[in-house]
């Protein structure tokens, strides 16, 4: 899996580890080390820049997958016209979503929100109807719930995971860990999270007087069994001790 881009880029060399980043991703400031970190395999400022404009394959795409059983389309957020689904992936999303039936018993032609990785095709021609080709690389989230597409802005956190029975979710930003529950209290915001990471995994814990709050993120794909959303992460929590389960999704600033 590639590197989680967005707010991620910061974390790109802890990421790596988990994302497995089959194209060299363009270079990034590194992360401001603390007092404790270990500074020796940080990159120089020299090597700095922006991240990856949205046409790079390194950016999270955003749009509107509709599938068929002859062919499978693409809209980005934000355009008119449809892209032919190249998918090379494992067929994650047929696999998951298509062979739905209507209310009469026939086969749905599921519509699907999804933010993935991926590039827009600009050397081969397009079948008719299409106004271009885009390669299906990686499926980070997808959900058939059109009211989450792309009418809602990208979102800025690092990382946000959530479960079910007991609801609970948290949200990894750059600043602080942000913990949210059903009982009281309802939430707890713990500033400047520590990260780590394992093979496969990434973790994020912080703590205060009052709460300790661990979180960790592993590429594992997850779907939540009351939305039927679709994550490529799933996540286990700890707060003060008690366990929690769930499916995390990443940010997407870009396209």
């Amino acid at each position: 899996m590639r590197v989680w881009r967005g707010m991620l880029l910061s974390h790109c060399a802890v990421l790596l580890t988990l994302a497995g980043c089959s194209k060299t991703p363009e270079p990034v400031a590194p992360p401001a080390p603390t007092a404790d970190t270990d500074t020796s395999s940080f990159p120089s400022e020299a090597s700095a820049t922006s991240e990856p404009p949205a046409e790079s394959g390194l950016a999270i795409k955003r749009g509107i997958v509709t599938l068929s059983a002859e062919r499978a389309s693409f809209r980005p957020c934000g355009e008119q016209s449809d892209l032919l689904l190249v998918d090379q992936t494992d067929g994650v999303l047929k696999r998951e979503f298509a062979g739905e039936k209507d209310a009469d018993g026939a086969d749905q032609v599921p519509k699907l929100y999804i933010e993935a990785y991926g590039e827009r095709s600009i050397d081969q021609p397009a079948p008719a109807g299409f106004a271009g080709g885009f390669t299906l690389e990686e499926v980070l989230y997808a959900t058939p719930d059109q009211t989450r597409s792309c009418d809602s802005p990208p979102q800025d956190y690092i990382v946000a995971a959530r479960g079910n029975e007991p609801f609970w979710s948290a949200e990894v930003t750059e600043a602080a860990l942000v913990w949210r529950q059903a009982e009281e209290p309802k939430e707890i915001s713990i500033a400047a999270p520590q990260t780590q990471d394992a093979e496969g995994a990434v973790s994020y814990a912080a703590a205060n007087n009052d709460h300790k709050i661990e979180l960790l993120i592993e590429a594992q794909a997850c779907r939540d069994d009351m939305s039927g959303e679709y994550f490529a992460y799933a996540a286990k929590a700890l707060l003060n001790g008690k366990q929690y389960t769930g499916c995390a999704r990443v940010g997407s600033r870009t396209f």
